[in-house]
């Protein structure tokens, strides 16, 4: 007889899963407080719609032009020391965002320099913590595991602009 698969919640029962769980959920929604954040503060720097579509742009073009070579480095090297050394770089990022925000007479460029950071420390860090998913839950709930994974993913992308 087929036992029942076991339910999702019964991966928080697993310490490893619930960090990394509880980190993705952290950082999704910190990445969607940042973005609405800086978008905000380039804006009111600039006046400019365009100035705001490329703090979009300098995020976003880092990981659109690094794909195949992120990836590469996720699969050839420790996983944990880049997610480690891609999250030290998002913090500096912010740090470095923050030290602007404050001084309040920034001009813009320093903050897409930052949004290249960041942009290119998002583009090592996903492919490597997604990586690690695997190698902390039995083959039988990872289906779960990845299930839930995404749906805290979502709900930090949607609860964050709010946060922002």
């Amino acid at each position: 007889m087929h036992s029942p698969a076991p339910s999702g919640w019964t991966l928080f029962r697993n310490r490893d899963f619930r960090l990394f769980g509880g980190a993705r959920f952290l950082t999704g929604l910190a990445y969607q407080m940042q973005a609405v954040a800086v978008g905000w503060f380039v804006y009111d720097l600039t006046r400019s719609a365009l100035a705001l579509g490329f703090v979009g742009l300098a995020s976003f073009a880092p990981a659109m032009l690094g794909a195949l070579v992120t990836g590469h480095v996720a699969d050839t090297y420790d996983r944990r020391r880049v997610a480690a050394l891609s999250y030290g770089l998002l913090a500096l990022a912010g740090l470095g965002l923050m030290a602007l925000a404050l001084s309040r007479t920034a001009p813009a460029w320093p903050v897409y320099a930052l949004m290249i950071l960041v942009g290119t420390a998002r583009a090592f860090a996903n492919p490597a913590s997604q990586a690690l998913l695997p190698t902390l839950v039995p083959r039988e709930q990872f289906g779960s595991a990845i299930a839930l994974n995404s749906s805290l993913w979502q709900s930090a992308s949607v609860t964050g602009p709010a946060f922002g």
